[in-house]
C-alpha cells in the first residue's frame, strides 16, 4: 500500500498503524489513545507497561484499567483544553512524565505520552548528592585551616609550642583534602574506563606487597597483621595495579576501625575457578542496615565507626568499581562489636592454549 508523509510516497507491505506500532515498540516514550467516552482506543506496548495495563485494555474503558485516579483526572482535564497538560508521577517502582492534548477534530479524543524517567531522576539524585557530598567534606577542613590561620595570625605565630601545632594541624587538613581529590579522581578514571582489564597474571604476592605502605598504621596501633595464603593459590587474571588499590583500599578500611592490639587478617584461596580474596578484622563491626550502602561514594557508616582521619568514604568505592572492572564480586559480612568480612571473588588467570604455565 502508499502511505503519504509530508507530500512524498513510500510503500510498505503492512498497514501503516501496523508501521507506527512497530516504531513505538522500540520507543522509550508510549502512546495512549482514549476516545471522548474514555474508551481506550490505541495504546503501544511501552504505554501499556509504563501504566501497568493488561495487554487486552484496547476497546476497553481506561476507567476499569487503570486504578490510578491521576489518570483519570489528567486525560479529563486535557478533553477540556487545548493546552498540553505535563505532569510527573512517583510510582511504587517508576517515576513517569506523562503528556496529555486533546486531539483536533470532533470525537476524537485525547492522546497522552508517558515516559520512564526512573534512571534519569536515579542520576539527577546521585548528582545531586554528590555535590552536596563533595561541598560537606572540603567545608570542614577548610572551615578548620582558616580558624586555625586566622590565630596564627592573631599572635599565635609567636608562641613555638602552640604554632607548631596549628601548622601540624594544618598539614594534616591539607593531606585529607589532597587524598580525596586523589580518590576522585581515581573514581572518575575507573568510572570513564571502556577498555577491557588486561589478562595478565597477577600473583597473590603482588597484592600483598601493597599492604607495605600502611606498615607505619598498622604498627602504631599495634595491630596483628596475618597472612593466609596457602601455596599454590593461582595468580587472578587483571590489572596489578588496580588489584593492589583494592587490597590496599580494604587494608586502610580494616585498621581505622580496629582498636589497638586487634587482627586482622588477609585470606586468600581458589574457590571453584576463582580466586576467593578475603579481610578479616576484629573492629568494631558495621550495623546491618549500613551493610547495603557501604559501597556508595561518601558513605559513613554511624557514629560507632567514626574516628578521627577516618578518610573521605571513597575507599569502598574505589574498591566495587575495579572489582565490577575485573568481572568480580564483593560483599561484607559483619556483625557489631565481632569485627568485619570482606569476600572479593576474582577471575583466576588461566595459561592460553598452547601457553607454558
Amino acid at each position: 500500500m502508499l502511505a503519504h508523509v509530508d507530500g512524498a510516497q513510500w510503500t510498505t507491505a503492512m498497514p501503516l498503524a501496523d508501521v507506527l506500532a512497530e516504531v513505538l515498540e522500540g520507543s522509550d516514550e508510549g502512546l495512549l489513545l482514549v476516545d471522548p467516552d474514555g474508551v481506550i482506543r490505541f495504546a503501544s506496548p511501552t504505554a501499556l507497561r509504563h501504566l501497568d495495563l493488561r495487554t487486552n485494555s484496547v476497546g476497553a474503558p481506561i476507567a476499569e484499567c487503570h486504578g490510578d485516579y491521576r489518570l483519570i483526572r489528567m486525560l479529563t482535564a486535557a478533553a477540556r483544553t487545548e493546552e498540553v497538560m505535563e505532569a510527573h508521577w512517583s510510582t511504587a517502582d517508576r517515576e513517569l512524565s506523562v503528556r496529555a492534548r486533546r486531539v483536533p477534530g470532533p470525537g476524537a479524543g485525547v492522546l497522552l505520552w508517558v515516559r520512564d524517567e526512573t534512571r534519569m531522576r536515579h542520576l539527577e539524585k546521585m548528582r545531586r548528592d554528590f555535590i552536596s557530598n563533595v561541598s560537606h567534606e572540603l567545608r570542614t577542613p577548610l572551615a578548620a585551616m582558616r580558624v586555625m590561620t586566622e590565630t596564627l595570625e592573631a599572635g599565635a605565630l609567636n608562641d613555638g609550642p602552640a604554632a607548631q601545632e596549628f601548622v601540624h594541624r594544618i598539614g594534616l587538613e591539607v593531606e585529607q583534602m589532597s587524598q580525596m581529590v586523589e580518590e576522585l579522581l581515581e573514581l572518575s578514571a575507573l568510572e570513564g574506563e571502556q577498555r577491557p582489564v588486561p589478562n595478565e597474571p597477577v600473583p597473590i604476592v603482588d597484592l600483598l606487597i601493597a599492604v607495605d605502605r600502611l606498615r607505619p598504621l598498622i604498627e602504631d596501633k599495634e595491630i596483628n597483621l596475618v597472612f593466609d595464603v596457602p601455596a599454590g593459590t593461582p595468580p587472578i587474571r587483571g590489572d596489578v595495579t588496580h588489584l593492589q588499590h583494592v587490597l590496599r583500599n580494604l587494608v586502610h578500611n580494616a585498621v581505622k576501625f580496629t582498636p589497638n592490639g586487634g587482627t586482622i587478617t588477609i585470606a586468600a584461596a581458589e574457590v571453584d575457578g576463582e580466586v576467593e580474596l578475603r579481610c578479616i578484622d576484629t573492629g568494631v563491626g558495621i550495623r546491618s542496615e549500613d551493610l547495603a550502602r557501604i559501597f556508595e561514594r561518601f558513605w559513613k557508616a554511624d557514629s560507632s565507626r567514626r574516628r578521627d582521619g577516618e578518610g573521605s568514604g571513597l575507599g569502598l568505592a574505589i574498591v566495587r568499581h575495579v572489582v565490577a572492572a575485573h568481572n568480580g564480586a564483593i560483599r561484607a559480612e559483619s556483625e557489631v562489636g565481632r569485627g568485619t568480612t570482606f569476600v572479593v571473588l576474582l577471575p583466576a588467570w588461566e595459561a592460553p592454549a598452547g601457553a607454558s604455565a
